[in-house]
């Protein structure tokens, strides 16, 4: 612990090490400053209320909050403890609107404990369903009708409203942890999600062979699409998620092998088991400069919009109302339709357990009594 004068320059000019480091002010008892390892620097207040409890509540983060206004939050603080309040729970009625706390979630939350991709899915939530509805909000002062009249607005986007309230209520369950509200202040405690339908698509033997033949279209006139349609031709034939297949770096390719190794799937690193179809696709894909398989217009990101040639294939095909995720579940519904065992489709699939795979058990009983039927007659 070192005491000395506290300025912004000072503070700018502190340097991390390996432990923690700590610097208490010599303007106000108790003020002090927390520099990490990591080199994050975050304003703090210790003190004892009138009960003799030790009290040592975050004021903010250097770089976010400055030193001046640090300064007068402690001031406030010492001054509602003179008046024999507890300033913790002053500072708690005074809260940050949900809008201001996005910052510090986002910044000591979601980049240091989701990956990428999560965190995309879950600034899009936040940018048009949570902000928009209760934004400008205290935390402290979002009610449970406050949710349920966000869930409802968004009726007619229930997968979406779903997945807003499960991403609020984590970030209240942040908040009462950070002690910004109170540990009973969760206003998405035991709101119910909106029920959904399943939307599992399966393509019938037809329809895969419609989205067949318009790929080979396509591929004969879209020469600026190749990558996008070898894309799309791919997630049918391993049965692989979209980001999977788009992310795909070139040192994931185990060939010789028949496997790919990915690093970073959904489920973690897993290997996916490559058809000898399937291989040489990949063994015939242009090498680039590039480290992914295949990248987009410039070269070296991987490939963008695969989305919209998706709705111009599908369009083409008469497959309107299947989405690039149903390729999936047709791989799946193949497989067992042609006698592979559900342990073995969880494999293919790269499933952490088998119970994801048990959605498709009902074909596996559709096929055993098919299966049946041939000879059942013979029984009796």
């Amino acid at each position: 612990m070192t005491t000395v004068n506290l300025t912004k320059k000072l503070i700018d000019n502190i340097e991390a090490t390996t432990s923690e480091q700590v610097f208490y002010d010599t303007k106000i008892t108790g003020f002090h400053l927390k520099v990490s390892p990591a080199g994050e620097k975050g304003f703090y207040l210790y003190f004892r209320t009138e009960s003799g409890e030790q009290k040592r509540p975050k004021l903010g983060d250097f770089g976010i909050m400055a030193l001046e206004q640090a300064l007068d939050k402690a001031r406030a603080m010492l001054g509602e403890l003179a008046k024999g309040n507890d300033p913790t729970k002053q500072n708690q009625r005074d809260g940050v609107t949900l809008a201001q706390f996005c910052a510090l979630f986002d910044k000591d939350h979601l980049h240091k404990h989701t990956k990428p991709s999560t965190t995309r899915t879950y600034h899009s939530l936040l940018a048009t369903v949570i902000l928009p509805a209760l934004g400008k909000r205290r935390l402290d002062s979002i009610t449970r009708p406050d949710v349920e009249a966000m869930m409802n607005r968004n009726d007619n986007r229930r997968t979406t409203a779903n997945h807003a309230l499960v991403l609020l209520k984590l970030m209240l369950d942040k908040a009462q942890q950070w002690q910004l509200i109170p540990p009973a202040l969760n206003a998405c405690s035991n709101i119910s999600k909106f029920k959904t339908q399943s939307k599992e698509r399966y393509l019938s033997n037809e329809e895969r062979a419609k989205l067949t033949n318009t790929l080979n279209q396509f591929e004969r006139v879209e020469l600026a699409q190749q990558n996008a349609l070898t894309v799309i031709r791919l997630l049918m034939m391993t049965g692989c998620r979209k980001n999977e297949i788009v992310m795909l770096r070139w040192d994931e390719l185990q060939l010789d092998e028949g496997v790919l190794r990915l690093k970073n799937s959904k489920t973690g690193r897993k290997d996916i088991i490559l058809s000898k179809d399937v291989i040489n696709i990949l063994r015939t894909a242009p090498n680039n400069h590039s480290k992914y398989v295949f990248p987009g217009k410039d070269g070296i990101k991987p490939i963008q919009g695969l989305q919209k040639i998706w709705e111009r294939v599908r369009k083409t095909a008469d497959l309107y109302d299947v989405r690039i995720h149903d390729l999936r579940h047709t791989f799946a519904s193949v497989a067992v339709s042609n006698g592979v065992p559900l342990y073995e489709v969880g494999r293919l699939l790269g499933h952490a357990s088998i119970q994801s795979t048990q959605r498709y058990a009902h074909l596996d009983r559709s096929r055993l009594q098919e299966s049946l039927n041939k000879f059942s007659n013979k029984l009796i």
